[in-house]
């Protein structure tokens, strides 16, 4: 179980980067920076929201399971969202999980390299192809 403060400060990072990125005094390289920690926390801001509202969500349904007076069909609408709504909260624990997990420098550093080698095995085909395409003219 992720601590409900955790979640929360990652919404609240959100929010207010939200609001630095608006305002219209922020450097260049600042709104880089943020910018791309924004994007990389939007990916999993919905999934945290949704598990914060996951005990609340599931009180309510249990609720009506336990209400004496709902009908039948009410109950096992709310049995099967009950048990879909603890689908979606397993899977939206371990998405944030992973996206908690501290990130490694050296990861970055691979991936770049590997981009810049696959650039440089890719240009030798690229010229030949403009090439070729010069001489058919």
């Amino acid at each position: 179980m992720i601590p409900k403060k955790t979640i929360e400060e990652l919404i609240i990072k959100h929010a207010n980067l939200e609001k630095d990125l608006s305002s219209e005094k922020i450097e260049k390289k600042e709104f880089a920076e943020k910018s791309k920690e924004y994007s990389n926390l939007s990916t999993i801001i919905d999934q945290a929201k949704n598990y914060l509202s996951f005990e609340e969500n599931k009180n309510e349904l249990e609720k009506i399971l336990q209400d004496n007076n709902s009908d039948e069909e009410l109950k096992k609408m709310a049995e099967l969202e009950l048990a879909d709504l603890k689908t979606h909260y397993q899977k939206n624990e371990k998405s944030l999980k992973l996206f908690l997990l501290p990130k490694d420098e050296a990861d970055k550093k691979m991936q770049l390299l590997k981009l810049e080698q696959a650039r440089v095995a890719l240009r030798p085909a690229y010229l030949q192809q403009i090439f070729l395409k010069c001489m058919k003219k």
